[in-house]
């Protein structure tokens, strides 16, 4: 289907805040991120998401898609920040699911129809110990081996690794001077070993270690030995601007929160959302969130329509998204007092995750240097 109307795009959004208020509750929550021997997010909620169609919503029809836009994506991933949702849909649905989608052949994009029935999670790992933040910063080796590949290497921190089916991974094929290519490596494959750890917001994710693992041709996606760069600078672009849409969803969240924690908390006799000061920091709040909102849409409608500036913008409302993650989630804990440091409000845990957002795939200061150097040389 072509992208939806603006009445489609508004009918979608009510109805992610319908279920997911009925059914993703804080303490639904709770029950779920604290499970224990839990892979850290619902194997139920991920097959009710997928059976809903919202795991399919921006990939193609012939794989059980929707064929929707990215402004669609977005519109999810900003209710997965609203309810700050544990599962994988920016590893699997994003980044895994665009890497297949760009790179792969006809015969893997199939892979996606499982990606859509939420049969297969998925995660990129392409960041490695070392690289910071850059984007061609590839040590892992994949030596051929007749008719396969032996990958030999080492990634940082991915993105739901400790749960994934299948681990994207990026190394140089021949040597360590030759071109990037990414390779579909099984979890459990022989050489394969994760290290588990949480996040700072208590998600985990897992290091990867590939000593010697063996795949065959058939891993690598697509068929040639181009270099695949540019594909990696486009998956992770996505994954910089839906982290952003989960953002404006998580900051919205906030805002409604701390209003209503003011309307119940007394002071000389009165609430404090009778008191004016208080009054200008939740306006603060709001307007922050909707400047995020805005120039997130502006990127988002940039993708869609394929325009020239579109990196750029994306860039920007990184920048920008960060900035207000930041204020709107410490005035969040702040105007809660006490009871916003504690593990029993959804506040704190909202906090943790837009710190997440903001230091994803790179910070603000890595994206406004990326800007300057760009206008630099333009």
């Amino acid at each position: 289907m072509p992208s939806l109307s603006s009445e489609e795009r508004q009918q979608l959004h009510d109805s992610l805040l319908e279920l997911l208020g009925d059914k993703y509750t804080f303490e639904q929550w709770k029950k779920i991120a604290r499970s224990p021997g839990g892979e850290g997010f619902g194997r139920a909620e991920w097959k009710e998401f997928a059976e809903m169609g919202w795991l399919g919503i921006a990939l193609p029809e012939e794989v059980g898609g929707s064929a929707g836009g990215l402004t669609e994506l977005g519109i999810i991933m900003a209710a997965v920040g609203r309810f700050i949702l544990l599962e994988p849909f920016l590893g699997t649905v994003v980044l895994g699911a665009s890497a297949i989608e760009k790179a792969g052949t006809e015969q893997q994009r199939q892979m996606l129809s499982e990606v859509a029935a939420g049969k297969l999670l998925l995660a990129f790992c392409h960041g490695e110990p070392g690289g910071g933040y850059a984007r061609d910063w590839v040590k892992t080796v994949a030596t051929r081996d007749g008719a396969g590949y032996v990958l030999t290497g080492e990634k940082g921190f991915a993105i739901g690794a400790h749960a994934a089916d299948q681990l994207i991974v990026s190394a140089r094929i021949g040597s360590e001077n030759g071109p990037v290519g990414l390779f579909l490596v099984p979890r459990s494959a022989a050489g394969v070993a994760l290290n588990q750890a949480p996040a700072l917001d208590g998600r985990p994710g897992a290091t990867v270690t590939l000593a010697g693992v063996k795949v065959g041709a058939d891993a690598k996606l697509g068929t040639s030995d181009s270099d695949r760069l540019g594909v990696i600078d486009e998956v992770i672009d996505r994954g910089v601007i839906m982290a952003c849409a989960e953002a404006v969803g998580a900051m919205a969240s906030v805002t409604d929160q701390t209003v209503e924690y003011l309307k119940t908390r007394q002071q000389f006799g009165q609430p404090l959302s009778k008191f004016q000061v208080l009054q200008h920091r939740l306006v603060d709040m709001s307007v922050s969130t909707e400047e995020a909102r805005a120039i997130v849409h502006a990127a988002l409608q940039a993708l869609d329509d394929k325009t020239r500036d579109a990196q750029r913008l994306v860039w920007m409302a990184k920048v920008k998204t960060a900035q207000c993650a930041r204020f709107v989630g410490g005035q969040g804990i702040q105007l809660h007092g006490g009871m916003g440091m504690t593990d029993e409000l959804s506040i704190g845990h909202y906090y943790k995750r837009l710190t997440m957002c903001e230091t994803l795939f790179g910070d603000s200061e890595w994206y406004l240097r990326q800007l300057s150097l760009r206008r630099d040389a333009a």
